[in-house]
């Protein structure tokens, strides 16, 4: 009875001794407390933070919103800052994305640099423009057997300043969501019966990112066009995941809210005479939308216009 009494207590004590390393270790590996973020060496733009997030959430959670196609993962490269003091070595998870040269003038991923200390970073004055909205959904419907448009309400009085070839990013929450329960139009159902689409299921356990090129112009005001093409899993991979943000929009309903940030971008057209081709496909068709009717309906361009356009049948190319 003793052996078991003293096992038992010897557990219990290498558990409590374990847990209190484990915060002991927290504690002097984690930044924790205040820390100041100098930004552009401006004292109206720096502030104080809280140590212990990323750069990219930091700087969301004070209302700077940096682009990141990816959410965060490291992956799309499009969330860079100059680090000039404070920032550490860059990693490897960042070498792929930060040239050389770059590296050598302090710029990192912002999604990759902790914030452990005071921080010294310069960020572009653009980004102080883009902004957060909740949007109202006013309508989802198929445009081509696999591709939605999605049309956004802005608030009231509200509009995105975007420039034609502009994107934004939007937000999806964790969720699921079942193909068989999509609204997908008669027409078009035929090759979602042919490939079972139905039987796919998205399960979403954390907030995501992602970013869509806007098919409106500048003038079309008040709202936000997105084509959106559903990515399932690959034929010869049928377990694995579906596409997140796809099958998150594919589900959207009427009067159903949506987070955006914007505008973003640099797909911009040069103001010259020189004729403009248009080569897309499938829903690269936004950008293209977007310049062209700014084009012809804006500017009254006389410049020489082509669009050329890859679809499977005449009605698989939409607009």
């Amino acid at each position: 009875m003793l052996e078991i009494i003293l096992g038992v207590a010897m557990f219990v004590f290498t558990i409590v001794a374990l847990v209190v390393l484990l915060v002991i270790a927290r504690n002097s590996l984690v930044a924790q407390g205040a820390v100041r973020l100098n930004i552009n060496d401006s004292e109206e733009l720096s502030r104080n933070v809280n140590a212990g997030n990323t750069l990219l959430n930091t700087l969301a959670s004070e209302k700077i919103f940096l682009p990141s196609a990816c959410g965060g993962k490291g992956t799309c490269g499009v969330c860079k800052v100059t680090v000039l003091d404070g920032g550490g070595a860059i990693l490897s998870s960042e070498m792929g994305l930060v040239t050389r040269g770059e590296a050598r003038e302090g710029v990192r991923l912002s999604c990759q640099v902790k914030v452990k200390q005071d921080l010294r970073i310069v960020v572009p004055d653009e980004i102080f423009n883009i902004r957060k909205w909740t949007c109202k959904v006013r309508s989802n419907h198929n445009v081509a057997t696999f591709i939605k448009e999605l049309i956004l309400e802005l608030p009231e009085g509200e509009e995105v300043p975007f420039r034609a070839g502009g994107y934004i990013q939007i937000e999806a929450p964790p969720h699921t969501a079942a193909y068989k329960d999509y609204i997908i139009e008669e027409k078009y159902r035929g090759d979602w019966n042919k490939y079972d689409m139905w039987r796919y299921v998205s399960k979403v356990s954390e907030e995501t990112t992602r970013a869509y090129s806007m098919a409106n112009y500048p003038e079309e005001k008040g709202l936000i066009m997105l084509n959106v093409r559903i990515a399932p899993p690959p034929l010869n991979a049928p377990d694995a995941p579906p596409g997140i943000m796809s099958s998150y929009i594919f589900k959207l309903q009427p009067g159903d809210d949506v987070v955006i940030s914007g505008p973003y971008g640099e797909f911009y057209a040069r103001e010259t005479d020189k004729e403009m081709v248009f080569v897309g496909g499938g829903a690269g068709m936004a950008p293209m939308r977007s310049h062209i009717f700014d084009q012809l309906k804006r500017l009254h361009s006389q410049r020489k216009i082509s669009f050329w356009y890859g679809a499977r049948s005449m009605r698989e190319s939409f607009y």
